[in-house]
């Protein structure tokens, strides 16, 4: 269970604060979901289930009587239900929950001795805690009824396969999206882990801290999820408040004996110089079947003061080895940033015995994963010392690519922002866009640079960055500012430092993109032409790709087009989807099970949360999102896809 937050605070001189670990879940007023709600039922009226003996039931053929008090979850602003606009992560009202359904007519009793009580007080059924969410219609939920044709067992299943980290932003976003959308619940009975556990649980994953927190405070008391104690202790924990983490751990230990509350105890003794109880806690661990973690066993040692133990890596990282790296005054591991979940590179970028390198690295990659915002990569970039003296020698080694860390990204950062002529601001943002590339962070590169990409003025002198510049506004979501450089494009001489050529390989971002209407043969020959120098088989491959994502994205392309390939021999991929993930997604696209639809979709497209998908898994999983009225998000994730695969 790893996962971080997105993070309001700021990052300021050389200090990264860990702003998002500070966010508070804004909290939850105005009803209780697991209270029983009572219906007061007057003289003579029907009472729903009741029955008593040696009275005859009849139909009740008056109408029921209407109930004015609105189902938990719905009434007016300011009694538990937000108004419009307010409702959602961060926003008042806190969390929402479905619709519940209209009680059913019953049959009318006579009293016994005719004579009516003054009230007969009979409890309803307690909502099912798993219609909880945060998003509803108006602020991106999939809709109330998302889990209709979806058996409780299948959308549990569904979630289970969820991919985490997710570096693929319109991935992530949609990810984020089912998991905290408002919806009835699916028919099924419940269990361990509840549908409502999983879905805390993958947030956590994903790197939403916030929203896991949110969702999941409190605990629903008929629900046994582990989740729900460790998400409080494990936040702790990333807020350094080790005292209030091993007072949770503490009063989950004496419920739950299991191996992961062993071994915040073995923290938390060692911590308090209690060398005994921290042995017996390890021992208890090891000997409960705790199972194998080197790393684990590797800072026991060394937080039980054993000046010879070795800590060489933080394999299986969380918010647990982190904390006792801490307490134990340890160096990170060479491997830290490799292993570490999108939680623990939040604290690892405010993390003040770290080196700046190292924090800043850190912060990258916890905005790539959503744990942070892009804002305040930006602020780190800005941040960043570098000395005047190694200016000059880094422009030279950025110049030559031999220079593709942090640093380098930082000083490209404040070169653009710095530079007042648009052609030094535009080639600074091509050599941006080439080392994020190299760098395999292109998105949050695309969405730190957002505002410099705004006051990026097009002009004949700039035609060369034009690629890098196009490519970086359609990542940032500055679809106008693409559209702007490609026209100043086409209307130069296409032989004008072969701006014809550059407007051809623009072409298809700016189809998948919405931004240039339908199908045009003439613009995919010259696309086509514009990659003569790729080998012949690598040409057809990508055309075969370029086809997939254009019909994922909702284009019609001409029959003609995929003959040529056919016969050609080129596009077919030897990678196969996963079958099982695959089947399924065509059953529920069909019945038009729309939240299982999308996990599976997700599920195909990103195993690993990179959209690195094969062309079969492509195909299916944005037809299947299309299919299921998410036409939008299939056009998003085509053109992420596009961009990530260098087009």
């Amino acid at each position: 269970m790893h996962a971080g937050s997105a993070l309001p605070r700021r990052f300021t001189g050389r200090g990264l604060l860990l702003a998002g670990l500070a966010v508070q879940a804004v909290l939850i007023a105005g009803f209780d979901l697991r209270a029983q709600p009572i219906r007061l039922t007057p003289p003579g009226a029907s009472q729903p289930g009741a029955s008593q003996p040696g009275t005859e039931q009849r139909p009740d053929t008056a109408a029921p009587a209407q109930d004015s008090t609105p189902p938990i979850g719905q009434g007016q602003p300011g009694a538990g239900q937000p108004s419009a606009g307010q409702s959602g992560l961060g926003q008042p009202g806190g969390i929402q929950t479905a619709p519940l359904p209209a009680p059913q007519p019953s049959t009318e009793l006579a009293p016994p001795n005719g004579k009516a009580p003054a009230f007969v007080s009979q409890p309803l059924s307690a909502p099912d805690p798993a219609i909880a969410g945060l998003l509803d219609d108006g602020n991106g939920g999939l809709g109330a009824t998302m889990w209709q044709g979806t058996s409780r067992a299948q959308a549990m299943q569904a979630l289970g396969v969820l991919p985490a980290p997710v570096a693929a932003s319109a991935l992530r976003d949609l990810q984020r999206r089912l998991l905290l959308t408002t919806a009835q619940a699916p028919v099924g009975s419940g269990g361990t882990p509840s549908l409502l556990g999983l879905r805390v649980e993958q947030l956590f994953r994903l790197g939403q801290i916030a929203a896991a927190e949110q969702l999941g405070t409190p605990q629903p008391p008929d629900l046994k999820d582990p989740i729900f104690r460790q998400l409080p202790f494990e936040m702790a924990l990333l807020k350094n408040d080790l005292a209030q983490a091993c007072s949770l751990a503490a009063s989950a230990l004496r419920e739950d004996a299991s191996p992961y509350w062993q071994k915040a105890a073995v923290l938390c003794r060692y911590s308090a110089k209690d060398i005994a109880g921290g042995d017996l806690a390890l021992s208890l661990w090891r000997d409960g079947g705790g199972g194998e973690d080197p790393a684990f066993n590797a800072l026991a040692a060394a937080l039980r003061g054993d000046a010879r133990a070795k800590v060489e890596s933080l394999g299986g990282a969380s918010p647990l080895h982190f904390a006792m790296l801490r307490a134990a005054g340890r160096p990170l591991p060479k491997d830290t940033l490799d292993v570490a979940p999108p939680s623990l590179l939040v604290a690892l970028a405010a993390y003040d015995k770290a080196d700046a390198e190292l924090r800043l690295s850190a912060t990258e990659r916890a905005v790539r994963y959503g744990a942070l915002p892009a804002e305040l990569l930006a602020e780190a970039y800005a941040a960043a010392e570098i000395p005047e003296a190694q200016r000059a020698a880094l422009t030279a080694a950025i110049a030559g690519g031999k220079d593709k860390n942090a640093r380098a990204a930082a000083f490209l950062y404040q070169s653009t922002k710095a530079a007042n002529e648009p052609k030094a601001r535009a080639e600074l943002v091509r050599r941006a866009y080439d080392l994020a590339m190299a760098r395999d962070l292109l998105l949050p590169t695309a969405a730190a640079y957002k505002p410099l990409l705004n006051n990026l003025v097009p002009n004949e002198a700039s035609i060369p960055a034009a690629p890098a510049v196009i490519r970086m506004a359609l990542a940032a979501g500055e679809t106008g500012t693409a559209r702007l450089w490609r026209n100043i494009l086409m209307a130069l001489p296409p032989e004008r430092d072969n701006a014809g050529e550059i407007a051809a390989e623009a072409w298809p971002l700016l189809l998948i993109a919405g931004e240039d209407g339908e199908w045009r043969d003439s613009r995919y020959e010259a696309w086509l032409a514009a990659q003569n120098d790729l080998p012949v088989a690598q040409r057809h491959a990508r055309a075969a790709q370029l086809l997939t994502l254009a019909e994922g994205a909702g284009i019609v392309v001409p029959t003609e087009r995929w003959d040529s390939l056919l016969n050609a021999g080129a596009g077919a991929e030897r990678k196969a989807p996963p079958v099982a993930v695959w089947r399924n997604l065509l059953r529920a696209s069909e019945a038009k099970a729309k939240g299982e639809t999308v996990a599976l979709a997700l599920a195909l497209l990103g195993p690993n949360g990179s959209l690195d998908a094969d062309g079969q898994s492509l195909a299916t999983a944005l037809g299947a999102l299309r299919n299921v009225g998410m036409a939008t998000e299939a056009r998003q994730i085509a053109l992420e896809a596009a961009l990530l695969r260098g087009f």
